[in-house]
């Protein structure tokens, strides 16, 4: 004989498969946030670092590229040192290879910094967001340019974008807020000029013991 099912039974159990069912469809409608996704090209790169910086800035962040850095600070380099007349191939080689120990240099002091404050971030993305960030110097010379007039005005206008645009790669490499990057960078600055010239002394002691 087969047995009837009681109803109390079927009661218990029906409230768990609606629950099942409700949870179900209660995961399925939320969507997760999509982690940012790759610049098409290093000319994107370059463009969105001027014109859309914190978009860039963040997708920088999740796809960090020490190359296509080293070329913007390479570029950077080399146009400012024949903005100052240097056309010198010997003299421009020097600039970059000058300007990109200063820039590996002051971001491993920001690396530094920024442990202490207990900020963990990886060399690989300050150096990516840093080195993009230099970008807003090769209009000095173009502000530079301008009628007398002008002149100062353009490139204190550089060397603001210049600096407003590092504090803002640093705090999204970093994760906080732009103003408490401030702090941060200046005591790296600081702290690469004191390195630089106890590194300068130590130089000049061992030549004046050797000789």
């Amino acid at each position: 004989m087969n047995a009837t099912p009681n109803p109390e039974d079927i009661n218990a159990i029906a409230p768990d498969s609606s629950t099942d069912s409700n949870t179900s469809s209660n995961a399925e409608s939320v969507t997760l946030p999509a982690p940012p996704q790759n610049l098409g090209t290093f000319l994107d790169r370059l463009y969105g670092t001027l014109f859309l910086p914190q978009v860039t800035f963040e997708q920088l962040k999740a796809h960090p590229s020490f190359v296509q850095a080293a070329i913007v600070i390479a570029l950077v380099n080399a146009l400012e040192a024949i903005r100052l007349d240097h056309l010198s191939i010997v003299r421009i080689i020097g600039s970059v290879i000058g300007g990109s120990i200063g820039w590996v240099f002051f971001t491993f002091l920001l690396k530094q910094l920024a442990n202490v404050f207990q900020k963990n971030v990886e060399m690989l993305e300050l150096l990516t967001l840093t080195g993009f960030a230099s970008l807003p110097w090769i209009f000095m010379a173009p502000a530079l340019s301008l009628p007398p007039q002008s002149r100062f005005l353009g490139a204190i206008a550089v060397i603001i974008w210049f600096i407003v645009w590092q504090v803002w790669s640093a705090s999204v490499a970093l994760g906080i807020k732009s103003w408490k990057t401030l702090a941060i960078i200046p005591l790296a600055i600081a702290g690469g000029i004191v390195a630089l010239i106890w590194l300068g002394n130590t130089i000049k002691l061992l030549l004046s013991i050797s000789f």
